[in-house]
């Protein structure tokens, strides 16, 4: 890893007994709101003591009970299933060196600002984690009638449409949704150009418009169609027929489970002492790092949108 060239005061200025609470703090607040996709799945808290693996279970579908009782009989009792669903937390992570030699020529908060980069790192690795978890793994939905990533041309663009397609594949399936039977639908900025581009979408509700939910999710822009809709680029894209392709996710209730990030979940590290490999305490190091584990606890619960784009 190539040392930074810029250098920071072993004992930065701040007003905070414990600097490690306060970039520990810092940090969180920062990578809280980039982390999106994670609103959207089934939250665990880390096993502490509890052994290597997280649990969830997913309760099995009932059918109707359509045969009439009969008086002073009692019914044949209806066993609930459930599927254990099993994710073995890892922990990921960085650091960096911080060079001592500029310590006195440096008039920006180094130590901030690097912290601030790598909580934007740790926000894009949570979410890369579960994308990778999700990708290819849940209902598939190629736009402008394509029958694969590969043949999706630029024209095949998100819009109303898709949206209302991917919405009538949850909801005929029976998928539960969130908050007001809505669903989440998670998109990139590509996909949002797109979509706000269409004027078939004449019922788009703005985020700041709505009063019936408890909050703005991170990313949030608006709705439509029955699914909040938010932004975010971490999502990796593709490669189609003649350009890149755009992955957007439609989700309904427990499609699936990823760790908290609170509590025991994230550490940060700040060092500036001297070791047998720093004698001169020529850098210190600043880091961070993570466990967490996400899962697909159902399939058929989301939709993966491949589209092109209109923006690029």
């Amino acid at each position: 890893m190539a040392d930074n060239t810029i250098g920071t005061n072993a004992s930065p200025g701040n007003t905070y007994t414990d600097p490690g609470r306060y970039y520990d703090r810092r940090f969180l607040e920062r990578l809280t709101p980039n982390t999106i996709l994670k609103q959207c799945g089934e939250m665990r808290p880390l096993p502490q003591r509890n052994g290597t693996l997280i649990k969830w279970h997913r309760l099995d579908k009932l059918t109707a009970a359509t045969t009439p009782l009969t008086e002073n009989t009692t019914p044949t009792v209806t066993q609930q299933g459930t599927t254990e669903i099993t994710a073995e937390p890892l922990t990921y992570g960085a650091w960096s060196k911080i060079s001592t030699e500029l310590n006195l020529k440096t008039i920006n908060p180094i130590v901030e600002e690097i912290q601030d980069e790598q909580a934007d790192q740790a926000a894009l690795t949570f979410d890369t984690i579960i994308f990778n978890e999700l990708h290819t793994n849940v209902t598939d939905q190629f736009a402008g009638g394509a029958v694969s990533e590969v043949t999706i041309a630029d024209a095949d663009v998100t819009n109303a449409s898709e949206l209302r397609k991917a919405v009538f594949t949850l909801r005929s399936a029976n998928v539960p949704a969130f908050e007001k039977n809505m669903y989440k639908y998670v998109i990139h900025p590509a996909a949002q150009f797109d979509l706000l581009s269409d004027t078939a979408a004449g019922s788009f509700v703005d985020a700041s418009k709505h009063t019936t939910f408890e909050g703005v999710m991170n990313g949030e822009i608006g709705s439509l169609y029955g699914a909040r809709i938010v932004v975010t680029t971490n999502l990796p894209t593709g490669t189609g027929a003649t350009d890149e392709t755009y992955r957007s996710f439609l989700f309904g209730r427990q499609s699936f489970g990823v760790t908290e990030i609170a509590q025991h979940g994230i550490k940060t590290f700040r060092f500036k002492d001297g070791n047998t490999e720093n004698p001169l305490m020529q850098y210190s190091t600043i880091g961070w790092k993570f466990m967490m584990a996400a899962k697909i606890l159902q399939a058929a619960r989301a939709v993966e949108i491949y589209a092109g784009s209109g923006a690029t």
